[in-house]
């Protein structure tokens, strides 16, 4: 296999199963339910906090923190997630896919956290973790891929664990997610940004991050993964900060 062909293997791996559940939409069915009452026998805080790793507002803050060490991809980040995020709102609106609660008969479905109002299609959790573990391995060895590839995978199961998602919503997702920002790193201004739009497209960042920081401890979270997604966004703002300080000095 070329190395051509080697850079896109989330699509080789992602694309027969993605084939295989809309051949066969039953299977998608039964999928689920076979993987939901196994997946219960994890505790359920574990996946509620795996889940906090697909929200979009800690995806940004990890993708922010990732950038910092490689300025030139900030464009990247701000154009892949973006796409993701837009694409997202508009298939989840365009295919209306009820989820799993909401068509299968009552008590088969043990709702782990509360049930989103939008469409299941694809799955904004595996957009957002597939987007940020290929910004995090681009250009990197196969161990690291590997470690982002399994952080992704837990992100996926546990959106099943807690109910709210079909297999084929995670799979398209992740193929989705990946196939957003792996186009942005090759084609948004892969050289990077001058240096004052690299560091005011930061600040405008920072103060996004903080207005969602702000948002979340007025709305404060009925589970305890709550804080982890306060912890992590307090953390790369105030480290955010800090480096711009000492940049300017």
């Amino acid at each position: 296999m070329s190395p051509r062909w080697i850079s896109y293997w989330p699509a080789l791996l992602l694309v027969p199963p993605i084939a295989a559940l809309l051949l066969w939409p039953d299977a998608n069915r039964q999928l689920f339910l076979a993987l939901h009452p196994w997946l219960h026998h994890a505790p359920a805080p574990l996946w509620r906090f795996a889940s906090v790793f697909g929200d979009w507002p800690t995806v940004l803050a990890l993708l922010l923190a990732l950038s910092w060490r490689a300025p030139q991809r900030l464009p990247a980040l701000v154009v892949g997630s973006i796409a993701a995020i837009l694409l997202a709102i508009a298939l989840k609106a365009g295919f209306a896919v009820p989820r799993p609660p909401l068509v299968l008969p009552h008590g088969m479905v043990d709702l782990l956290d509360k049930l989103p109002g939008n469409g299941s299609f694809p799955s904004g959790h595996a957009m957002a973790v597939a987007a940020l573990a290929t910004f995090a391995w681009h250009g990197a060895r196969w161990g690291k891929a590997a470690g982002w590839c399994l952080l992704a995978a837990l992100v996926m199961l546990s959106r099943i664990a807690i109910g709210v998602h079909w297999p084929l919503d995670l799979l398209a997702g992740a193929m989705l997610g990946w196939a957003s920002m792996r186009l942005a790193l090759s084609h948004a201004w892969p050289a990077g940004w001058a240096r004052d739009v690299t560091r005011t497209a930061q600040m405008i960042l920072l103060v996004l991050l903080a207005g969602e920081l702000a948002w979340l401890l007025g709305h404060h979270g009925v589970y305890a993964e709550y804080w982890l997604r306060v912890g992590i966004g307090a953390l790369v703002l105030l480290s955010g900060f800090a480096r711009l300080a000492r940049s300017g000095r």
